[in-house]
C-alpha cells in the first residue's frame, strides 16, 4: 500500500515510522532542505529563544527516549532529537528534502501526488493514502488593518523575532497574552527602552519548574481529569504552597485570573517576575493601527511605538494544494468525511492546546494508520457527514485542548492502549500514572504515581469509568479477579450521569463543562 506523508516535523516522521512497521510503503515529502519542522531552526517556523513547554519527561516518542540533559530543551536539541530518532529508524531514507507537495488529487480510485523541487521540476505520482503533516503553525495572523508603509514603526511578527539586541532603546508594544508573547515580552524586558504587553484577557502561566517539579508532572491523565472538580481557589492555593514568591508576584501584577479552570495552562517563567519587576507594563486590548502607525487601544487610549511584535496566532493551515479539501469536511479533525484514506496528522485548527509534544503526533499518526490499514474503523459516511456538521461549522471559536488527555483518547480508538474492557488493570496504570510516553507502549505500562496525585479522588475517578462499563463487563473483570468486590460496589452506588468514559472527556470551556470531540 503506497503511503504519502507530507512533512517530516514531529507528526511527518512518526507517521513515516508507523507506516512502515504497519508493512506500507512509504516516502515523505519535504519542502525545506532538513527535517523538524517549526523545530527546524532555518525554516522560519518559529521564535528566537523558543524552548519546549512538554519537559523531557513528557516529551519524547514513547519507544525513543531523549538523549539530551536538559529538562526544557530548545529548538536546536528537538530537532537533533528528531534526527536521532529518525536515524534510529532508519527513516531518512524514505524522506525527500527540498521537495513541495504542490497538488493533491483523487483520480480512478487513487490519489496522484504532485511534487516541485527547489529546482522547478514537478513529478507525478500516484499513492493509496495520503498522510498531512505539514504543521499548522506557519502564517501569523495579521490585523485587519496596517499603518501606511510610510509610518514611522517597525510591524513584525512572532516568527520574525530574532532577539532583544536590535530593540535596544527602543519602545515596543508585544501585542498577544498567549505563549509567544510572553515570551517575546519577557525577552524584551530589561533590553529595550521600554516595553508594553497588549493582553486582551488574564491567562494562566505557571513556570515550568513547580517548586523542584515538572510542572507536566503534577498530575497523571486520570488526575488531570479529577482536579477539574477541585475549587479553582484551592488549586490556587496549591500552586501558593509550592511557588510561593511567585503567586505572590503573580497577584501583586493584578495578572491572577480570577476565574479560570485547571487545565488551560499557558508556560512561561519569566512574564510574572518581568511584570512585577517593571521591565514589562501590561497595557489594554490592541484594537487596530492608526494610519500613523500609532496604535489604538480597546479602552479609546492611543500611543506611539518604535516596533510593534504581533502575537496573534496562526492563520489556519492552507490546504489549497488538496483539489476538493475543506476544513468542514475533516471527521474528528483528522480525516477527509468523503475518503478517509486522506488524513491530516496537525493539532486542530480551532484549538489552543496544552501538551503538543510527540506523543500526541504519535497517537494521531497512530489512530490514521489503523484506520488506513483496517485495524481500526470509522463511523459510516452518513455519520462522519453528520459529525462534521455538528462540530466544523465554528472554527473561529477556539477551545482547549488538553493533548495528554487526546493521546488516551486516540489510544483507545487505534487499539494501541489496553481497552479497559478486557484489561482494565493495565488500561488504569497507563492511566493514573504520570504522563511519561514510555508507559504508552504496548505491554510496558508500570505505576508512575504523579506528584499531587494524593490530593484528588482518584479512586472517585477510577469507579466512575468502572460505571460507565456495561454491567456484565464488571461482572466479567470481578470473576477474572482484574477488579475486587468493593470496585465492584463502588461503580454500582455512581449516580447516573456521573459515570466518566475510558477516554476521559475533560473541559474545554472556560464557561463550563464540556466533552472533548467523540
Amino acid at each position: 500500500m503506497r503511503t504519502v506523508v507530507i512533512g517530516a516535523g514531529p507528526a511527518g516522521l512518526t507517521c513515516v515510522r508507523q507506516a512502515r512497521s504497519a508493512g506500507l510503503d512509504v516516502v515523505c515529502y519535504e519542502k525545506r532542505d532538513d527535517l523538524g519542522g517549526i523545530w527546524n531552526p532555518s525554516g522560519g517556523g518559529a521564535y528566537a529563544g523558543v524552548r519546549m513547554q512538554s519537559s523531557r519527561m513528557s516529551m519524547p516518542f514513547s519507544d525513543h527516549p531523549p538523549g539530551f540533559t536538559t529538562d526544557f530543551p530548545t529548538q536546536h536539541e528537538v530537532q537533533d532529537y528528531l534526527r536521532s530518532y529518525a536515524a534510529r529508524y532508519g527513516l531518512l531514507d524514505a524522506v525527500e528534502l527540498g521537495t513541495e507537495v504542490v497538488r493533491v488529487a483523487r483520480t480512478d480510485g487513487c490519489w496522484q501526488v504532485t511534487t516541485r523541487t527547489a529546482d522547478g521540476r514537478e513529478h507525478t505520482g500516484t499513492a493509496d493514502a495520503v498522510l498531512v503533516a505539514n504543521g499548522e503553525l506557519w502564517q501569523p495572523r495579521l490585523p485587519a488593518r496596517l499603518p501606511a508603509p510610510t509610518a514611522p514603526v517597525r510591524i513584525l511578527t512572532a516568527p520574525e523575532y530574532r532577539g532583544p539586541a536590535e530593540f535596544t532603546g527602543r519602545r515596543v508594544l508585544v501585542v498577544g497574552g498567549g505563549v509567544s508573547g510572553a515570551d517575546i515580552a519577557a525577552d524584551l524586558g530589561g533590553a529595550a527602552a521600554h516595553v508594553d504587553w497588549s493582553v486582551r484577557r488574564h491567562q494562566l502561566f505557571l513556570p515550568r519548574l513547580v517548586g523542584d517539579l515538572y510542572n507536566d508532572a503534577l498530575f497523571s491523565y486520570a488526575g488531570r481529569v479529577a482536579v477539574e472538580e477541585v475549587p479553582y481557589a484551592v488549586y490556587l492555593d496549591w500552586l501558593t504552597e509550592h511557588l510561593p514568591e511567585y503567586m505572590a508576584m503573580y497577584r501583586a501584577t493584578g495578572l491572577l485570573p480570577e476565574e479560570g479552570f485547571h487545565g488551560a495552562v499557558h508556560v512561561n517563567d519569566r512574564i510574572v517576575p518581568r511584570v512585577h519587576a517593571g521591565d514589562v507594563h501590561p497595557a489594554p486590548a490592541f484594537e487596530r493601527f492608526a494610519e500613523d502607525g500609532s496604535v489604538e487601544f480597546a479602552d479609546g487610549s492611543r500611543r506611539e511605538y518604535d516596533a510593534v511584535v504581533l502575537c496573534l496566532g496562526y492563520e489556519m493551515p492552507d490546504y489549497g494544494f488538496i483539489d476538493g479539501l475543506r476544513r468542514e469536511d475533516l471527521y474528528e479533525h483528522h480525516f477527509w468525511r468523503h475518503d478517509p484514506t486522506l488524513a491530516v496528522v496537525n493539532t486542530p485548527v480551532d484549538t489552543e492546546a496544552f501538551g503538543t509534544a510527540c506523543p500526541y503526533f504519535e497517537a494521531v499518526a497512530g489512530w490514521a494508520i489503523a484506520v488506513i490499514t483496517g485495524k481500526a474503523a470509522l463511523p459510516d459516511a452518513d455519520a462522519r457527514a453528520d459529525w462534521c456538521s455538528r462540530h466544523m461549522g465554528a472554527l473561529q471559536d477556539r477551545r482547549y485542548l488538553d493533548c495528554w488527555l487526546e493521546t488516551i483518547r486516540l489510544g483507545l480508538l487505534s487499539g494501541s492502549l489496553p481497552d479497559p474492557a478486557v484489561d482494565f488493570a493495565a488500561y488504569w496504570t497507563v492511566v493514573s500514572s504520570q504522563v511519561a510516553p514510555g508507559n504508552l507502549e504496548p505491554g510496558r505500562a508500570t505505576p508512575i504515581p504523579a506528584a499531587l496525585d494524593d490530593r484528588l479522588d482518584l479512586a472517585g475517578v477510577r469507579h466512575r469509568i468502572l460505571a460507565a462499563l456495561p454491567a456484565h463487563t464488571r461482572e466479567r473483570l470481578l470473576a477474572g479477579a482484574v477488579i475486587g468486590p468493593d470496585d465492584l460496589a463502588a461503580a454500582a452506588r455512581v449516580p447516573a450521569g456521573r459515570e466518566l468514559a475510558p477516554w476521559l472527556p475533560y473541559r474545554q470551556r472556560t464557561g463550563g463543562p464540556e466533552e472533548a470531540t467523540a
